[in-house]
């Protein structure tokens, strides 16, 4: 979990590229060295801070309002800036100077955007939401910084108006309320200074499931959730959405397998075919040299068998 504090900040040398709308990430590696992410591709900024000192004062105000502060023991921290703005902060000795990374929610047309990357091929988007409609459990699959978060809160408007939708994040990105009516948002907690009152995405998968869902989302899949997530498929909760690092499509049930087999007593053989069961459809994203994020692959599951359905 990160804590939070609202916006109405002075950003200073910041301001001009946080509020550049197709502006979706701010990196500042040093005082006079900013980049920030526009359509998928990482360029130099002309933003710049006077010097050091300026920068780190910029990342205390930001902590202030959270009761937070860096110091040379706990020289990290994260924090949100609310509307969906997260910014992670560094001090040396962790960096040789300070840093500042502030990813924003993107404010473009989502589905335009898939669209215009596919070159105006509809199919891939079609299939897609017709899993969602048909409440599929679906994997999206990729690596950083592929789009797989903003393509599960595109899909997310497909699903009926009427449902209930429980997210389950480690930090809150999808913010799945701007898109439906009915979201409840539930977020991890790191423990206190004397490792006690975690609260971790098993945690909360488990109580999510006393909480009447039609739907659950999980913001990423990776360790031992995995089995508390199969366990709530297998409990006839199905529609799920949830994103995954993997290499390719056909590599995401390894994952699964890998994730959750120290923690069952079943053969990864019996795990890999119950997976297969239980998966409704696998979505592989890539990005291109040009920064363009697209699907690269999908994979249709029914009764425990595997098709590539596109391309």
């Amino acid at each position: 979990m990160i804590a939070e504090t609202r916006l109405g900040y002075w950003l200073g040398p910041l301001e001009g590229p946080f509020r550049d709308d197709q502006v979706s990430e701010i990196m500042v590696v040093d005082y006079d060295r900013i980049f920030v992410e526009r359509a998928g591709v990482i360029a130099p900024s002309e933003a710049a801070f006077p010097d050091r000192r300026a920068l780190q004062e910029l990342i205390e105000r930001l902590l202030l309002p959270l009761g937070r502060e860096l110091t040379q023991a706990m020289p990290y921290a994260d924090g949100r800036l609310g509307d969906g703005v997260r910014f992670t902060a560094t001090l040396p000795p962790l960096t040789p100077a300070p840093t500042l990374t502030i990813r924003k929610l993107a404010r473009i047309d989502l589905e335009a955007a898939w669209r215009e990357a596919l070159d105006g091929d509809d199919r891939p988007l079609a299939i897609l939401q017709s899993w969602v409609r048909s409440r599929r459990t679906v994997v999206v699959a990729g690596a950083a910084g592929t789009g797989k978060t903003s393509l599960v809160r595109l899909l997310a408007q497909q699903i009926d108006r009427r449902e209930r939708i429980l997210t389950v994040e480690e930090t809150r990105e999808l913010e799945l309320g701007r898109v439906h009516p009915h979201v409840v948002a539930l977020e991890t907690r790191s423990p206190n200074r004397a490792g006690l009152y975690a609260i971790d995405l098993e945690d909360l998968l488990r109580l999510s499931l006393h909480m009447r869902p039609d739907r659950i989302i999980v913001g990423e899949i990776r360790g031992r959730e995995t089995v508390a997530w199969l366990s709530a498929l297998d409990t006839g909760h199905r529609g799920s959405l949830t994103t995954l690092h993997a290499t390719s499509a056909d590599d995401v049930v390894d994952r699964l397998v890998f994730a959750a087999a120290p923690a069952r007593s079943v053969p990864p053989r019996m795990l890999r075919a119950r997976l297969a069961r239980l998966l409704g459809g696998v979505v592989h994203l890539s990005r291109d040299a040009s920064g363009r994020r697209r699907p690269s692959q999908l994979l249709q599951f029914d009764d425990g068998r595997s098709q590539v359905v596109w391309p």
